[in-house]
């Protein structure tokens, strides 16, 4: 369920702008094109915009001309083809499964390029409703009418994304300031006591922030032409640091907790975490609704708090563990001060030279590549891939689905099977299944609200109404929560058939009937030529390690002094922990005989977001002495600590990880930092060699 919140943030988001675009640009096409023509010219014109629509997603003006025109064009063809196999119906069971197979390479292009392969599959499928056309001439006037209708979408999509391009903006940074909001109250929960699921709680904030923070990159600091685009794009930089500090939060609570357990510090560390996220949260909504956020306090009276403990309290007993929790206190409440700074400084409207954060910065380096290049096409044309896996999937659960429905009894509205099956099935197993419980689940409340609708005999207004509304609901959750996109989906399927044939039987039995074939046939073929996780097990965790390393040289370098740099090795890691993450969270749901190192990975991960938090929070100590030049001694300190950890997360396979020894007293924060840092380094060095081990036999 969503909480009213959530429910603010969703309607005043990105993607439900995106979704009411859709929605409006689609009825305004297919109601003017009936006031002038009639209905079969709007149902055809109507479809190439709906079908199209499914494509339209927040991008770049440029990105998204490439998208939607592609999808004018492959959707336009698979119109054709099957509008014309209605002539021949046996056709149908070998064109279908073929337009699926096309559908699913569509995908080689990554998660954007899923919409526009859906695209094509929808249309392929719908189509095969529609009453046989008279003959050729009839065919491609109506091919025509679909292709205009894709084209005029298209140049309406691209005109009010050129409009809303601020907009689209300052949405996707209120987004991230949510998440970030979120996150600050898990770590206060965090400090409130040990969780059940900590572990994977960790993991999946540590993949939502990341996921968030790169859809947010590629809308604020893409296309920065203004100087109100700028202003948003420095935003972007102070809350990128506001993440680092979050994350290097995480490092020392449970030396702290079992220091000062008895004390008024871990009440103070969770109520000002409470603040902070409360005071993300206050700026996402004030963004999002054009308002003045709460003023921040400069001073805490939690922060207070801590600085007296930390000035007052003493142990009974002196002991090298409290005067370690001691600087962990510390370090954390510098953490949060500088948190609570950044969220106090006022946003620049226009960001002046001397004070610009983007002068200098190359923001190309930060933003994930959108292009749609052939040669990864011709790539995936290997046994191996997982796109071509998936798209002989594909093909062959349509091509089953042809063969079930030529064996039940006929009824209309057949493609219902075949369309289920096409929404269902993704490249990950996970992803598949996931999907099976959303379809059947948001289909049955669908029909249940369909059903008590028309039993109250509605008005053309109040279903009309429907159809408009579902249309821009489904589109607006198609990629946040898929069980909502099946209910609304369902509902605007079948308040458009019972506005179209008036009477139809048995509508909502049949549309459970499909969906339930569909799923099952879904279900069974996500085991055909299937590619388990695991498979990408060691990709996975090299690139991490190498991600790992690459940032460790960036904090511990003493010759490394480039922002630039860092910031991009900080982003390569947390993408790394992303991608890792992701991978362990689709194991998790898949059959147990495949998943592999489930405990050594999900630890392999932990301990790597745990090295990124203690390098970030020894990059925040070295910040604030201002040392640009280090003296020799602690140059060579650093250089040691790079030496372990380049031998520790090696993959040459020969570097040997030195054992722990006694390196003396901890007597400076960074001398502690650097310790852990190295005490990571060897146990990711260990879980890695468990993790990639060959599997006995």
């Amino acid at each position: 369920m969503l909480t009213p919140r959530q429910v603010l943030i969703l309607l005043y988001g990105r993607y439900f702008t995106s979704g009411l675009v859709s929605a409006v640009g689609v009825a305004i096409l297919g109601l003017a094109t009936h006031a002038l023509a009639g209905l079969g010219p709007a149902m055809a014109l109507g479809s190439g915009a709906l079908t199209v629509c499914f494509a339209d997603n927040p991008a770049p003006t440029r990105v998204k001309r490439v998208e939607l025109l592609f999808t004018s064009m492959m959707s336009t063809a698979a119109f054709a083809l099957v509008g014309a196999s209605l002539w021949w119906p046996p056709v149908q069971i070998v064109l279908l499964p073929l337009l699926g197979f096309v559908s699913g390479l569509i995908a080689v292009w990554g998660q954007r390029a899923l919409a526009m392969s859906f695209s094509v599959l929808f249309i392929s499928v719908i189509t095969l409703g529609f009453p046989p056309m008279p003959g050729p001439v009839h065919l491609a006037a109506a091919v025509a009418l679909f292709f205009l209708g894709a084209l005029l979408y298209t140049a309406y999509a691209l005109l009010l994304a050129r409009w809303l391009r601020r907009r689209t903006k300052e949405q996707a940074l209120a987004e991230l300031l949510a998440q970030l909001g979120q996150f600050a109250h898990w770590l206060a929960n965090h400090i409130g006591g040990p969780q059940e699921s900590g572990l994977s709680d960790a993991v999946a904030q540590l993949t939502a922030i990341s996921n968030t923070l790169q859809n947010t990159r590629d809308i604020v600091l893409r296309d920065v032409r203004t100087a109100a685009d700028r202003a948003l794009a420095a935003r972007l930089i102070v809350l990128l640091e506001i993440n680092e500090a979050l994350l290097a939060s995480q490092t020392d609570v449970d030396l702290i907790l079992k220091q000062f357990d008895a004390t008024p510090v871990p009440d103070a560390l969770r109520d000002w975490a409470r603040r902070i996220g409360d005071a993300l949260d206050q700026r996402a909504d004030a963004l999002l609704r054009g308002t003045r956020p709460d003023a921040l306090p400069a001073r805490l009276p939690c922060a207070e708090t801590i600085e007296h403990a930390l000035a007052t309290l003493q142990p009974s007993q002196p002991s090298a563990e409290f005067a370690q929790a001691r600087m962990a206190l510390r370090a954390s409440a510098d953490k949060f001060q500088r948190i609570t700074d950044l969220l106090t400084a006022t946003p620049q409207t226009h960001p002046q030279p001397d004070t610009d954060p983007l002068l200098g910065m190359d923001l190309q380096a930060f933003l994930s590549p959108l292009r749609y290049d052939p040669q990864a096409l011709r790539q995936s044309i290997r046994f191996e891939s997982p796109i071509l896996r998936y798209a002989i999937r594909l093909a062959l659960a349509l091509f089953a689905g042809e063969l079930v429905l030529r064996t039940l009894p006929y009824h209309p509205y057949d493609y219902w099977v075949l369309l289920t099956i096409g929404v269902i099935l993704r490249p990950n197993y996970s992803v598949t299944r996931q999907r099976i419980k959303d379809r059947v689940l948001g289909t049955l409340l669908g029909c249940a609200l369909v059903a008590a609708l028309l039993s109250t005999h509605p008005s053309l207004g109040v279903m009309t109404a429907g159809v408009f509304i579902s249309l821009a609901f489904a589109r607006t959750f198609i990629t946040l929560n898929y069980r909502f996109t099946a209910l609304f989906a369902s509902v605007n399927a079948l308040l458009l058939v019972a506005l179209l044939e008036p009477g139809a039987p048995f509508l909502v039995t049949q549309r459970l009937q499909d969906t339930l074939i569909g799923a099952a046939l879904a279900w069974a073929f996500s085991f055909v030529l299937p590619r388990w996780e695991a498979n990408d097990l060691r990709r996975q965790v090299e690139a991490l390690q190498r991600a790992a390393l690459g940032y460790a040289q960036a904090v511990l370098d003493p010759q490394q002094v480039s922002d630039l740099n860092y910031r991009r090795e900080r982003k390569r890691i947390q993408d790394a922990l992303a991608a890792v993450g992701g991978l362990h969270a689709r194991m998790l749901e898949e059959p147990r005989q495949h998943q592999r190192m489930r405990r050594e990975l999900a630890a392999f991960i932990a301990h790597s977001d745990l090295l990124g938090a203690h390098l970030a929070t020894l990059r925040v100590l070295r910040a604030q002495r201002g040392d640009r030049v280090l003296p020799a001694a602690e140059q060579t300190r650093l250089r040691r600590s790079l030496a372990l950890l380049q031998d520790c997360l090696s993959l040459d396979g020969q570097a040997v990880c030195a054992e722990a020894t006694d390196g003396g007293v901890i007597d400076t924060p960074i001398e502690r930092r650097l310790r852990e840092i190295e005490a990571q380094g060897r146990t990711i060095a260990r879980l890695s060699r468990q993790i990639l081990a060959p599997a006995s036999p």
